[in-house]
């Protein structure tokens, strides 16, 4: 016997009004409902080879993760900016009441969902709603909806409302005539969204986003930061390397985002190696110099990737992205770090191409089974002898151990 299809209904008190008195023009249903239960009942259309009506972008974990570490960065952080839907009017049923100055209506908006069939789909804020979702499943957004079933229009609808969004200038921040602390309200701008009113220059919001998030939270070295040793131009320079490369890798307007994950990347694979350099534990990871080379070495890398690959490379995917920084990662040995280099003065273009070399040297070697440091100008092979003779002595007398066991 055929088991019988599940329905479930979501219901929500909604405001409906037509924003345009012609015949074509649809009408919109404003209500709030829980992130959880948007991203249930509204499917995403995503332009894809497959869907070529999509009206949507793919999916970005980065923007998603951006949304999340907005809202985490401050209770007082909210998005009043609604999520544009298009319902299917067969799954909609709205009792609303004409308001007595005929300026629209009000009522109870139900919504029905048959099996996996969803009435709804994102038309705008796909990346709003996932990151909320992934902040708090049980907060609410504002959604706008309008009844449609025309391919046309949700395109339509999409085109618009993201050509027309636009950032604002600076010029007419400074202004506006309004009341507040200035430094109070940068400082959460920029922890929250990584802006500010424009009172300071770009590289101000760079040092400030990137020293209030993960990985370099609390370590850039300002002169109020006692604890701080991160070069802070370091960070301007791989930044800057990194706008350079964002439109061949895809990555535009996600920038900081991108250096901070590669960078996060770095700390989770040399996590022993992750600490300011001294005699008593020496670490070249987070000297000026390896903070601007290896981020050139790992955009380069991705960069090569992108043009090898039939397909575009969706770096913002958290899974392209990891999988593509970690293997660039996984060649270069810990000690490497860790070890006496033979020049100490690096931080030139001169300096930059030696280390640069020796990143490409260490992969070329690590790919034809070499010792790592072999013809690696920056490591004296002797400062690592007695380590790596122990592991070649201890692999041969396994050998050895192995032949007389089958002699």
């Amino acid at each position: 016997m055929k088991s019988a299809t599940k329905t479930k209904k979501f219901e929500y008190y909604a405001l409906g009004f037509s924003q345009r008195n012609a015949k074509d023009a649809p009408a919109f249903i404003l209500f709030h409902a829980p992130a959880s239960e948007l991203i249930e009942w509204a499917d995403v259309d995503r332009l894809e080879p497959e869907n070529p009506t999509g009206a949507q972008r793919p999916l970005r974990d980065l923007k998603v993760k951006k949304v999340a570490k907005f809202l985490d960065a401050d209770p007082r952080n909210t998005i009043p900016t609604a999520i544009v839907v298009a319902l299917d009017g067969k799954s909609v049923s709205f009792n609303a009441k004409e308001s007595d100055d005929n300026r629209g209506k009000h009522g109870k908006l139900v919504l029905t969902m048959t099996g996996d069939v969803k009435p709804g789909l994102i038309i705008d804020g796909q990346h709003r709603a996932f990151g909320v979702a992934k902040h708090s499943a049980t907060l609410h957004l504002n959604i706008v909806a309008f009844i449609d079933d025309d391919d046309a229009e949700r395109a339509f609808q999409f085109v618009v409302i993201n050509n027309s969004a636009s950032r604002v200038s600076r010029d007419h921040i400074r202004a506006l005539n309004l009341s507040f602390d200035k430094d109070e309200l940068n400082s959460r701008l920029v922890q929250s969204a990584g802006v500010t009113l424009g009172m300071k220059d770009s590289k101000y919001e760079d040092y400030q986003y990137v020293d209030s998030l993960p990985p370099f939270k609390g370590m850039l070295n300002w002169p109020t930061n006692k604890n701080g040793y991160i070069a802070p131009n370091a960070i301007e320079s791989a930044l800057a390397e990194t706008r350079d490369r964002a439109t061949l890798l895809g990555i535009e307007d996600l920038e900081r985002d991108f250096f901070l994950a590669i960078w996060s990347r770095i700390k989770n694979q040399f996590q022993a190696a992750w600490h300011e350099h001294t005699p008593e534990r020496p670490s070249h990871l987070l000297q000026k110099v390896t903070i601007i080379v290896l981020t050139i070495y790992v955009l380069d890398s991705l960069e090569a990737a992108q043009r090898m690959s039939d397909q575009p490379l969706d770096f913002a995917n958290e899974r392209t992205f990891e999988t593509g920084v970690d293997r660039v990662l996984k060649r270069i040995p810990l000690d490497f770090w860790t070890v006496e280099w033979q020049q100490k003065e690096l931080d030139t273009s001169q300096g930059r191409t030696v280390l640069l070399d020796a990143l490409k040297t260490i992969d070329s070697n690590s790919r034809y089974n070499r010792p790592w440091y072999d013809r690696v100008s920056l490591v004296d092979p002797g400062d690592l002898a007695g380590q790596y003779d122990r592991k070649v002595k201890k692999k041969k007398i396994v050998k050895k151990a192995a032949k007389k066991r089958g002699s």
